[in-house]
């Protein structure tokens, strides 16, 4: 099942939990009492940076690990019937919102009555969450020069209005239901904090998916390469989330997720940790200016939708470290494109843009107006984070006991920004080689035959361009 990467992770500064020493014994008694299974060789253990999942003996390949009823899920259902909203309400108030408002309603208010009880008191405070769209002002100068500062304003502003509305709607028809000094902004950003680090997407049934919390289960840690099986199934018991495991475990290891592929600027926003080496690390550059300048833009918006693009997504463009993936140069040809660039004259635009053929470089006119334009964008990035503190930040960066010294959150903001800078100056000189190389690979049939076959003086191709094409994959 997909799922939002949790707040741990191998590697991370230790926390101290202001729940510490809280047993999850509680949790495991409650959820067999309600009909769940736990495999007696697996259980939930707090180590050094916080709580996880681990093997007490060996478990198989495929062993089932736990299986958790529907009913013990908090989902926006069960949030509903908690709350007593009405059904009107219930249309106008989305998933991630209700849930928040029932962790809320479950915790502050409800406390130890509260049929979750077992569950809610071992989850993470705000503080401990660490994500930075939770960080005060001051905390998120930290982020100066990097990405993520605007971004975690943006969603923490948003989650504020989300909360304004629902004061509105829901809070001042129920004043009785809703208290004011309990259902607090403060305590709604905690509720959203450990939905978006917890919560998984469940499909039951074969119907639309559903966010939930599943306890005991998302107490589970991320391992990028692990292939645990967590899904929804249905069995003569009735519905439930199933775990199995990916691989065989020894006693005293500690059973992973994969929270999938996320860049730091995800990792610190969502989940309060970032990563020393982090290889999916990417940068998000806006395009809407270039759409807004752009030649055809109706046009170009058509014909993307009639090769099955979502044209709102094409509003920005992820740029890895690694390999850039083919829709990046398509989207930035087709942004580029000018009426004198196009074979055909007639009105049939989107005809014209089909024969281009523009999955590949098809005019170096073209490739060469890409390029630098993609380029420029990049300088714009990098030029919100000063040379100073980029050197600042190398520096730490070279120095692994010194950054381990510093607060967890300098800390990550720092790895942060200097993955953001790496992905934009290494793809800078991505672009400086494919701008010096396009004479020779404008094509990949053309690369193939001048890297057999030069056509020019030896000493008129690249030193270095047999090593260009395997990077570049123009030989696949």
């Amino acid at each position: 099942a997909p799922r939002a990467p949790r707040l741990r992770s191998r590697g991370q500064t230790p926390r101290t939990l202001r729940n510490a020493g809280v047993s999850s014994s509680g949790l495991a008694l409650w959820l067999l009492e309600n009909g769940a299974e736990l495999n007696p060789r697996a259980s939930v253990r707090e180590d050094e940076v916080g709580r996880g999942i681990w093997s007490s003996g060996a478990l198989d390949l495929g062993a089932e690990v736990a299986k958790i009823p529907w009913r013990l899920l908090l989902t926006k259902a069960t949030a509903m019937r908690s709350l007593g909203l009405s059904p009107r309400l219930a249309k106008e108030v989305g998933e991630y919102p209700c849930i928040a408002l029932q962790l809320i309603h479950e915790k502050y208010l409800l406390k130890e009555e509260s049929f979750w009880h077992s569950y809610l008191e071992l989850l993470p405070e705000t503080e401990e969450i660490g994500a930075s769209f939770t960080w005060n002002d001051d905390d998120l100068e930290l982020l100066s020069g990097s990405l993520i500062k605007n971004m975690s304003k943006f969603l923490r502003e948003k989650i504020s209005e989300e909360y304004q509305s629902i004061t509105q709607k829901v809070f001042a028809q129920n004043p009785e239901r809703f208290p004011q000094d309990v259902f607090t902004l403060p305590r709604f950003l905690w509720a959203y904090a450990v939905l978006l680090s917890r919560s998984f997407r469940l499909r039951l049934d074969g119907k639309d998916e559903v966010i939930a919390l599943v306890p005991w289960i998302d107490f589970m840690n991320h391992d990028p390469d692990s292939k645990a099986y967590v899904a929804a199934t249905r069995d003569g018991n009735g519905p439930a989330v199933l775990l199995k495991t990916d691989r065989p475990y020894q006693g005293d290891e500690q059973i992973f997720d994969s929270y999938g592929r996320r860049s730091n600027d995800e990792l610190l926003l969502l989940y309060g940790f970032s990563l020393t080496r982090n290889v999916h690390n990417f940068v998000e550059i806006s395009l809407v200016d270039l759409w807004a300048k752009s030649d055809l833009a109706q046009a170009k918006k058509t014909w993307l939708k009639a090769q099955g693009a979502d044209v709102d997504e094409m509003q920005s463009l992820c740029l890895p470290r690694g390999y850039w993936p083919q829709e990046t140069m398509l989207l930035m040809r087709l942004l580029l494109l000018t009426p004198r660039d196009l074979n055909r004259r007639d009105a049939n635009l989107l005809q014209s843009f089909s024969d281009l053929g523009m999955k590949n470089a098809f005019s170096p006119s073209v490739e060469r107006r890409a390029l630098r334009t993609l380029r420029q964008l990049c300088e714009e990035l990098l030029q919100r984070c000063p040379e100073e503190r980029r050197q600042s930040d190398a520096r730490i960066m070279a120095e692994p006991e010194l950054l381990q010294r510093l607060p967890t959150k300098e800390k990550c903001a720092i790895m942060t920004r200097y993955g953001e800078v790496n992905v934009l100056e290494t793809n800078v000189r991505r672009i400086d080689r494919l701008l010096d190389h396009i004479p020779f690979v404008f094509d990949k049939k053309e690369a193939r035959r001048q890297q057999i076959f030069p056509g020019l003086a030896e000493d008129s191709k690249p030193a270095d361009f047999d090593i260009f094409l395997k990077e570049f994959a123009f030989d696949d």
